[in-house]
């Protein structure tokens, strides 16, 4: 899937697998592109009773907003008792992760 949102561009991609989701974001986390991102996440996150990985490996830049959203999806997912698995971070979101102090709520 390909948001494009403002000239800002993010794919997301989904591979389901026996017992888990994994999303492999392309792109940068931010407002431009976040009502699309959460909307899709979300839509995962209610339909499908597994465990979630999201690779950001390829991610550079996170603002709140998406940090944001991978909260919100991590209580969705604990409701479930399902868990939010944050695979592969780039240095830049770490650091972001890390300085709001968010490193250690992720299963990074």
């Amino acid at each position: 899937m390909q948001i494009v949102e403002r000239g800002k561009k993010m794919d997301i991609e989904i591979k389901e697998e026996a017992s888990l989701v994994k999303i492999i974001i392309n792109g940068d986390i931010e407002m431009m592109t976040i009502k699309s991102f959460k909307q899709k996440l979300f839509e995962i996150g209610q339909q499908i009773d597994k465990d979630i990985e999201i690779d950001l490996a390829n991610v550079d830049y996170i603002d709140s907003s998406g940090v944001g959203v991978l909260i919100s999806l991590l209580k969705l997912q604990k409701k479930k008792g399902k868990e939010l698995i944050i695979n592969k971070v780039s240095s830049k979101v770490l650091n972001v992760l890390k300085l709001s102090s968010l490193s250690d709520v992720f299963n990074i």
